[in-house]
């Protein structure tokens, strides 16, 4: 069966067609009408249904998964007791693997089955966390067949520097110094160059999927926000210029139900701006006493903003106030941008240490500090991702 049209195969034509000839050859005595189209459009029903049945299960799984993490972090009603995840020093190493050379950026797929990692060799390596865990517990008898890691893919000509993958799509969408950004489909296992190419005018530090999918944000070297449509590629910026910022944006992010996305940059400001319009709404100016700020994150429910800057200092800010309400300290962060983040439950706040290479560790509510995870690293930590759904292979740490 080929895909048809609403309401017709095509073939219509060919059945009336051999129904006049049935008839002619048997004096009308089996048929009397040509056959009605009502199988294909019942097929065409059937088929409808099914697409929109796994998009809803898709959909439902998502919120189940997200209310098995809890409510999130919420100052308001929170009390000091609520903390259920495991700390820092209760992690252990599941599975290593390695580029050609450094490693700087990574992130996890939206149900945390894959995560993705990409290097200052350009390539980019795709592994599926299942099978770390079975590494990790001896339970591979078939090495080859169960490998980890499923892809690796160039394409890149320079350090790749951005990493993220698709919301809705098997896309993994990359950008580098080589101010490109390039799509690759990893549902095709023997093709390693990407399917799709956006070339810019600058190397590209952050990109943010909204949740449908239909746009990408990216920060550059240079302070100019964009927002492309994913399909087209058309490109749109804010109509005020004097809303950008000054020098070149760090990172940017956007919030759970997409009504607003945040940015950071070397000009040492945070902006937020509407989902929508893209018009800036608030800046914090100087965040982090001025250093630059390298990192933003919003909380599950779009209360606060999580920040790091080169000052050493992570930043717990509330949104509609712009009001710092927590500080986490104790990690060195002053030459690299390397960043924060919440644990998957949003009771921890987790983040690298330049000094120790090790990785630092606070309670969200409190900002108590924790003892911090000794990676076994030997060089500095560049950035730290956390699985949104579980604490099995909690962390994805890269080196310098």
């Amino acid at each position: 069966y080929q895909r048809r049209v609403r309401g017709s195969d095509k073939f219509e034509k060919v059945a009336y067609d051999l129904t006049m000839a049935l008839k002619a050859a048997t004096g009308g005595f089996m048929m009397t009408s040509a056959p009605s189209n009502r199988l294909s459009q019942l097929v065409e029903y059937g088929i409808r249904y099914e697409e929109v049945n796994e998009e809803t299960e898709t959909h439902s799984k998502k919120l189940e998964m997200g209310m098995n993490l809890g409510p999130g972090l919420d100052l308001e009603y929170d009390t000091e007791d609520m903390n259920s995840s495991p700390t820092m020093v209760q992690y252990e190493t599941a599975y290593v693997t390695s580029h050609k050379a450094p490693c700087r950026v990574a992130c996890f797929t939206s149900d945390g089955k894959l995560c993705a990692t990409g290097s200052v060799d350009a390539s980019l390596k795709i592994m599926d966390v299942e099978r770390m865990i079975s590494k990790s517990q001896q339970l591979q008898r078939q090495e080859n067949e169960n490998h980890p890691v499923i892809r690796t893919l160039y394409d890149h000509l320079d350090s790749v520097t951005a990493l993220t993958f698709h919301p809705v799509t098997t896309h993994l969408v990359s950008g580098a110094k080589d101010c490109t950004v390039k799509v690759f489909d990893f549902t095709k296992p023997n093709v390693k160059k990407a399917v799709k190419c956006l070339e810019e005018g600058a190397a590209i530090r952050s990109i943010a999927f909204h949740s449908t999918g239909d746009y990408m944000l990216m920060g550059m070297d240079h302070p100019i926000i964009r927002l492309y449509d994913y399909e087209t590629l058309k490109c749109f910026v804010s109509s005020n210029n004097h809303a950008q910022h000054t020098l070149p944006v760090s990172a940017i992010c956007w919030n759970t139900d997409c009504t607003m996305y945040a940015s950071c940059s070397m000009d040492g400001s945070i902006k937020l701006w509407d989902g929508v319009s893209s018009r800036c709404i608030k800046t914090f100016s100087e965040a982090h006493s001025g250093a630059e700020v390298t990192s933003i994150q919003f909380s599950r429910n779009g209360k606060y903003v999580l920040s790091s800057g080169k000052d050493s200092v992570v930043k717990l800010w509330e949104v509609t106030s712009g009001n710092v309400l927590n500080e986490y300290v104790g990690v060195t962060q002053q030459s690299h941008r390397t960043g924060a983040m919440f644990n998957h439950t949003e009771d921890l706040i987790i983040a690298p240490d330049e000094k120790g290479m090790a990785v630092g560790c606070w309670d969200a509510r409190t900002a108590e500090p924790h003892p911090q995870l000794v990676t076994g690293h030997n060089n500095v930590i560049r950035t730290v991702q956390h699985s949104p759904y579980s604490a099995l292979i909690p962390l994805l740490c890269t080196l310098h």
